[in-house]
C-alpha cells in the first residue's frame, strides 16, 4: 500500500511538473501580441541567417505556404527545399527579411492559435553591399498545440519593388 501511495505521489508530481513546463495560451490580447511577435522575430532571425534546422522548427509538418510570385508549397519539406535552393545556396548573395512592426496585427483564433498580419521589407546583399529591394504583406496562421506554437499556414503576397 505504501508503495502504491508513493508511486501515486511521484506520478502526480511528474504530471504537475510537465504541465508547468508547457506554456499556457496567453491570458489576454497584450500577452498574445507580445508572444506572437516574439516568435515571428525568432523564426525570421533563423531565416535571415539560413539556419535551416532552427528555422524549420517554427512550422508544422503539414505547412501550406502561399507566395504570390513563387507559388504554393504544400509541406514543410517542400517549403524548406525551395528556401534552401533559392535563398541559401549562393555564398555571394543573401536576402534579409525585416518585419515592419508598426503594421503588425494579432488576432486570436479560438481553439486553434492566432493570426499575425503585417508587412515586411526585403534586403539583398551582394558581395557585401546591402540594398532594400522589396516590400510585401504577410499573414501567418499560428497553431497552438501541446504547449507549442508553430506556423501552419503562411501567405506572402503583394510583392513590389521597394523604393528607398
Amino acid at each position: 500500500m505504501k508503495k502504491s501511495l508513493l508511486l501515486l505521489f511521484i506520478f502526480a508530481d511528474l504530471l504537475a511538473s510537465a504541465q508547468q513546463q508547457q506554456p499556457l495560451y496567453p491570458a489576454n490580447q497584450q500577452e498574445l501580441n507580445k508572444l506572437i511577435v516574439a516568435l515571428d522575430a525568432e523564426a525570421f532571425m533563423y531565416f535571415n541567417n539560413c539556419d535551416i534546422e532552427n528555422f524549420k522548427k517554427y512550422f508544422t509538418t503539414d505547412l501550406e505556404f502561399y507566395h504570390d510570385k513563387g507559388g504554393v508549397s504544400k509541406t514543410l519539406d517542400a517549403f524548406i527545399e525551395t528556401y534552401k535552393k533559392n535563398l541559401c545556396s549562393n555564398s555571394g548573395w543573401k536576402i534579409r527579411r525585416e518585419a515592419v512592426s508598426a503594421t503588425f496585427k494579432v488576432y486570436p483564433l479560438d481553439g486553434y492559435g492566432a493570426i499575425l498580419t503585417g508587412e515586411h521589407l526585403f534586403y539583398e546583399t551582394t558581395n557585401g553591399i546591402e540594398k532594400l529591394t522589396g516590400h510585401a504583406k504577410f499573414t501567418h496562421v499560428w497553431l497552438y498545440n501541446e504547449g507549442m506554437w508553430k506556423m501552419a499556414r503562411v501567405l506572402s503576397y503583394d510583392h513590389k519593388a521597394a523604393t528607398e
